[in-house]
């Protein structure tokens, strides 16, 4: 078995990888070099008032014509859980939050209450913050896909830049060349192991799967298993989890 899928599988995923992880936007926009992930996990009983109070928090947004996107993802495979992603431009704007934000001043009173609401429907939370590799990642794309497939992995000390450029000079051209269209390589920064990286590309329906590997394709059989070879040196270990898009509580703030 090779490194990242078997023969007839899409190497994808976020989430977030990626992927994943992806914003509504016109095609070709370099990719924002900045993501958050935030993984929640929903208390069974609190399932349907935190759909219901999350539409009407966006609801707000909406109304106050807020100018910033996040999506939201439901996992499919491992822990239960729900995955709020958010793209950043720069560092400083991880200081701005929706409390001190001036277009939702009049509405602060609204939001927090529904916030509580929000919050008190969760158990746990953990938020990751990466960096996002636009060398090794497709421009941002119009479309946001239904499904992200996030393939997780942790390098050995000492080989985060071998694995780095081997992902952007040999893996990024194949991505290219087999036209895929939504495609994210990050690197934690906080909130997770230090060596950790993740890759993340989008996908329509479990049918995809079944399709040949066109990464394989691209690259020919040779170069596809040198390339899982050498990257499989470089890694302790390394994970698949799929997500499903949350068309209903993502907001997407008008373009």
């Amino acid at each position: 078995m090779s490194l990242r899928f078997s023969a007839n599988v899409l190497r994808s995923a976020v989430f977030v990888t990626a992927a994943a992880l992806i914003q509504p936007i016109h095609a070709q926009t370099p990719r924002p070099p900045i993501r958050t992930a935030t993984h929640y996990t929903v208390k069974s009983e609190r399932a349907g008032d935190l759909s219901a109070a999350i539409k009407e928090y966006n609801e707000i947004l909406k109304k106050a014509s807020w100018d910033k996107s996040y999506t939201i993802w439901r996992s499919s495979t491992g822990p239960t859980e729900m995955v709020l992603v958010s793209y950043y431009d720069k560092w400083a704007d991880l200081d701005s939050t929706r409390a001190n934000d001036p277009k939702l001043k009049e509405y602060q009173v609204n939001l927090s209450s529904i916030a509580r609401r929000i919050n008190e429907s969760f158990s746990s939370s953990a938020r990751v913050i990466e960096s996002v590799d636009r060398q090794a990642s497709t421009p941002m794309s119009k479309e946001i896909p239904k499904m992200i497939r996030v393939w997780t992995a942790h390098v050995k000390e000492g080989k985060m830049k071998e694995a780095i450029d081997l992902e952007r000079n040999e893996y990024a051209p194949a991505v290219k060349s087999a036209g895929i269209k939504a495609y994210v390589f990050a690197i934690a920064r906080y909130g997770a192991p230090y060596n950790q990286i993740r890759a993340s590309q989008g996908f329509d329906s479990w049918a995809d799967l079944d399709t040949p590997n066109p990464i394989r394709k691209a690259m020919g059989d040779e170069k596809y298993a040198a390339f899982s070879a050498k990257m499989n040196a470089l890694l302790e270990d390394y994970h698949y989890d799929v997500y499903r898009f949350d068309s209903e509580l993502s907001y997407l703030a008008a373009k």
